[in-house]
């Protein structure tokens, strides 16, 4: 085979690699406040993630796959959430019905755990999109860890993920359930967060 041949070949091999994850993903948006020292952060709580989607379930799934990636990450001592409950519910500052907390009664809190931030989130998309019979699933969410002793902003993330995007011939079936839009979407924000906040 010559040269030109092969660089043919490399050439569409790669342009079906770039067809096959397009659409995938959307950008994701990152900050880290560059200002806090990350060595402190070594005992966190995972509060539930509000809820601003249409989907009564949406908060609860996204925290639970945020967490698995947090806890597959070990980076931190995770609280156990029903400890964080527990204090809040002493407190009477149980989330309300879309996961929403009093931040004065959440901070008591994660201070009574010794926790050094709180890692936080609302869920902004979780629905299915298209036309007809071609749908599929879209999954947004912001998260980010604030500091328990002063307030500020340590890190935060927004992600969008989408079910479509695979090519059949080369990545198997063109659509993804929610379940693995979810984890993708999850296992992204915290790779992304490795690179740059861990």
């Amino acid at each position: 085979m010559t040269t030109n041949a092969q660089a043919r070949m490399l050439c569409a091999a790669w342009c079906l690699g770039l067809l096959a994850t397009a659409g995938c993903a959307a950008p994701m948006r990152v900050f880290v406040n560059r200002q806090a020292d990350m060595t402190l952060y070594q005992k966190v709580v995972v509060v539930p993630f509000a809820n601003l989607s249409g989907d009564p379930y949406a908060g609860a799934r996204i925290t639970r796959a945020f967490t698995t990636e947090l806890v597959i990450a070990d980076r931190f001592q995770l609280i156990d959430p029903s400890q964080l409950l527990g204090e809040l519910d002493r407190a009477g500052a149980l989330p309300d019905a879309n996961g929403q907390l009093d931040p004065a009664k959440l901070r008591d809190a994660a201070t009574k755990l010794e926790a050094t931030a709180v890692i936080r989130g609302a869920v902004t998309e979780y629905a299915s999109r298209g036309s007809g019979t071609d749908t599929y699933p879209v999954v947004g969410f912001d998260a980010e860890m604030v500091d328990t002793a002063t307030g500020n902003i340590v890190w935060r993330v927004s992600v969008t993920e989408s079910g479509k995007g695979r090519v059949p011939i080369v990545g198997g079936a063109g659509e993804r359930t929610f379940g693995r839009v979810t984890e993708a979407a999850c296992q992204r924000a915290v790779n992304e967060l490795r690179k740059q906040a861990f």
